[in-house]
């Protein structure tokens, strides 16, 4: 079942393609729309559009998206900071979509996600905030981390008294043996938060082919590589390409 919803989706999301392509790839935040995310995820994960709209005396805002390997799980938590110190959150998860829920007129429904709003208030806010601190956040980005969509990986962006800052922490190995990644305990964090009641995909075990081999077998056969991002100067770097 869920290869032929992925077939099924992968047959309509060409029909919409040129509506995305009219907006461009450019990340405008969260959305409803499965297509316009589709086309620019990657954006999204890299804060680009929190980046490009901050400016002193914009709201604090803070975005985080966990990768549970793309095909079957990803989650973002946008949260954006009120005036008594709490914040708003919008939750999403989005996986890899069920036909059950297709009706003539919302053919890509399975593939919107679920979404969930809560109110923190202040101690709980500060709480989210403290874990970033404690995975360190604060810290400048690894340079050159790869981020793989067949594994697990987290971002973190933030616009903070008009500044951006961007960090990630890849899997990079088995849980229990990554110090970087297994420092940053999210999930635990988010939990009470998240309402969006889909269960996590948490981390495990992934046997990972070089990606260069992955890159060379797409040459070869109609199959789409997963994407791979690369950390950049307080960014990512968005390629497909090998990298020596």
């Amino acid at each position: 079942m869920k290869s032929t919803a992925l077939s099924l989706k992968n047959r309509l999301l060409p029909l919409f393609a040129g509506l995305a392509l009219l907006a461009g790839c450019a990340s405008i935040g969260p959305t409803d729309d499965p297509v316009q995310r589709h086309f620019s995820w990657d954006r999204y994960v890299g804060g680009d559009d929190l980046a490009t709209n901050c400016k002193p005396g914009e709201p604090t805002r803070y975005r985080l998206v966990y990768n549970g390997i793309y095909a079957e799980q990803r989650r973002s938590y946008d949260f954006t900071a009120q005036p008594d110190g709490g914040a708003l959150l919008e939750a999403r998860v989005i996986g890899s979509g069920t036909l059950t829920a297709i009706t003539l007129t919302e053919p890509l429904k399975p593939w919107q996600g679920d979404k969930a709003l809560h109110r923190l208030n202040a101690a709980e806010f500060e709480r989210v905030t403290a874990a970033l601190r404690d995975a360190g956040f604060e810290a400048t980005a690894k340079k050159g981390l790869e981020l793989r969509g067949d594994d697990f990986y987290w971002t973190a962006s933030a616009c903070r008294n008009g500044i951006f800052h961007f960090n990630a922490w890849a899997a990079e190995g088995y849980p229990g043996e990554m110090p970087a990644f297994d420092r940053a305990r999210f999930l635990d964090v988010l939990a009470p938060f998240d309402h969006t009641g889909v269960a996590v995909n948490p981390p495990r075990k992934v046997a990972l082919p070089p990606y260069a081999l992955m890159m060379n077998q797409a040459r070869e056969k109609p199959n789409q590589p997963p994407h791979r991002y690369i950390v950049g100067d307080n960014g990512l770097i968005y390629t497909q390409r090998a990298f020596n």
